[in-house]
């Protein structure tokens, strides 16, 4: 197999110049490159990652942290957002090397993976693996609020309090104060946010936050979100108990509606519906039309990648940055 020394000689440069050619460290004239590829395609020449990333002392991979449940297929959110941060490290040229183990479930699952900086989808209420990071000197930056919120953690995310706070204004102005909640996963940052927001906005309105009843994704319960939603009102609906749903993903409103046909439930007519995010075509594919949030999936992973790709470059440099949500009406809520 041929080496960076045969194509150098063959090339009639040195071995720095080829390396340059294909690390792109430093420009190398639109010729000599010219000669130097044509020569190493000749000769059957493909660059060692290992050996580059020796060389420069990075590995050129960032790492995406994103649990996934074994029986789960990724949400249209999730698409989105892989798709941001992917177009983001490829304009820099990096690899993405994505994780969909459950390491916060698991404390054995977690490992120092061959990255140059981590993407870390969904923290958790006082998650120890921001500590890790921090311990190994990896640059990290979260999709989501860490708890708490500590001015050296770099993160992006949408203004969920704000936002339940909006779904909540606007139920409560279509008449409906019986509510259930299906949230996610209790100890989510984004799930507290969203509570307090929905509380925020009975509050505001004069109305009884009593009438409403939350419930909270397990991973260890629910085979998977749609199944979570079908599941949960098979086993609390009765008639006349609440007149809206509130569901953490459309994943979630798409058991929901499954339940509903199941049930002889008419959405709208006797349940509004609303999701706290938005697969567009899911949302439009399903009868009603689903109202639920728009979250800018893509632009939160563009965002994350934007400030990872500094981080790598200086790990002091810090941002915080809240993308704009908002709410898509469509055809699943009435008004009472």
């Amino acid at each position: 197999m041929a080496t960076i020394d045969d194509v150098a000689k063959a090339a009639g440069v040195s071995k720095g110049t080829v390396s340059s050619v294909f690390s792109k460290k430093r420009p190398i004239s639109r010729p000599v490159t010219e000669r130097v590829l044509e020569v190493a395609k000749g000769l059957g020449y493909y660059p060692s990652h290992v050996a580059r990333s020796l060389a420069i002392k990075k590995t050129m991979i960032a790492g995406l942290k994103m649990p996934i449940s074994k029986d789960s297929v990724m949400s249209g959110f999730e698409i989105q957002m892989i798709n941001g941060v992917i177009r983001e490290f490829s304009k820099q040229g990096y690899r993405l090397l994505l994780d969909t183990l459950p390491e916060h479930d698991d404390p054995t699952q977690f490992s120092i993976d061959p990255v140059d900086g981590v993407i870390m989808l969904n923290p958790r209420k006082q998650d120890p693996r921001i500590e890790r990071y921090n311990q190994m000197g990896i640059p990290l930056v979260l999709i989501g609020r860490p708890d708490p919120i500590e001015e050296q953690i770099s993160y992006v995310d949408n203004d969920n309090r704000h936002l339940s706070l909006q779904v909540g204004q606007y139920l409560i102005n279509l008449g409906h104060t019986a509510i259930l909640f299906l949230n996610s996963s209790a100890d989510m940052t984004v799930a507290i946010d969203r509570e307090n927001g929905l509380a925020e906005a009975f509050q505001q309105s004069g109305q009884s936050y009593d009438q409403v009843h939350v419930m909270n994704y397990s991973r260890r319960q629910h085979a998977n979100p749609t199944e979570y939603g079908y599941v949960s009102l098979k086993n609390i609906y009765e008639p006349n108990r609440f007149t809206a749903i509130i569901t953490d993903t459309d994943r979630v409103a798409l058991g929901v509606m499954r339940a509903a046909r199941e049930l002889g439930i008419d959405i709208p007519g006797e349940l509004s519906l609303i999701a706290l995010s938005n697969d567009a075509t899911l949302a439009q594919e399903m009868t009603p039309a689903l109202t639920s949030v728009e979250l800018s999936a893509e632009m939160l992973g563009t965002e994350a990648a934007k400030i990872l790709v500094e981080k790598m470059k200086d790990v002091d440099i810090v941002e915080q940055k809240i993308i704009e949500a908002k709410l898509v009406i469509r055809e699943s809520c009435r008004l009472l």
